[in-house]
């Protein structure tokens, strides 16, 4: 299971085939050069494939996680952009010389932890419709916990402007901590 979000992670990487797509009233981020849309296709995609191979052969409840991962990456990526925008559109740090920066570093580290476990929490639920040993919570609070913290990795991927640091381990260990889950049946 690792192996495919590092794989569905890597492909998640590349740049995106799609022109930019953003929702108005209110403004939601579907697809961007940084942020593309393909990168919840593929993890659901990979995710739905392996919940069809290991815990049920019901087709629509694979496609139902595949789409709610799907949902799971564009909540994220909004929440954070809106997390993003309240830290460094506040006033925490006041005017001293760097207050910007650290506004900004927070902003990010902030960002990457709730959209991290906001992602991971929808993936969570949407493999616990196909696969019954997800639904307790101490298979789907690993999946959660684990977003959470790869979320931290959202930092570095902006700083760099190189989204596969974010993507790939988040990928990859999310979808571990679900064969977990899966697996403590």
């Amino acid at each position: 299971m690792a192996a495919v979000g590092l794989l569905t992670g890597l492909l998640s990487s590349l740049p995106s085939p799609l022109p930019d797509l953003r929702l108005e009233d209110p403004e939601i981020l579907i697809n961007a050069d940084g942020i593309p849309l393909h990168a919840g296709l593929a993890f659901g995609a990979g995710l739905a494939i392996m919940l069809w191979l290991w815990a049920s052969r019901d087709l629509g409840k694979c496609l139902l996680a595949m789409a709610l991962t799907l949902m799971g990456w564009l909540a994220a990526v909004n929440t954070a952009n809106d997390v993003m925008s309240a830290v460094v559109g506040s006033e925490w740090f006041g005017t001293v010389e760097g207050a910007k920066a650290s506004r900004e570093m927070l902003g990010w580290i902030l960002a990457g932890l709730v959209g991290g476990g906001i992602g991971a929490g929808l993936t969570a639920f949407g493999t616990g419709i196909a696969a019954k040993a997800i639904r307790r919570p101490e298979a789907w609070g690993p999946i959660v916990i684990t977003g959470v913290l790869f979320g931290l990795l959202l930092y570095p991927a902006a700083r760099f402007d190189v989204i596969a640091l974010l993507v790939v381990p988040w990928q990859a260990a999310v979808a571990a901590s679900i064969a977990y889950g899966l697996t403590r049946a």
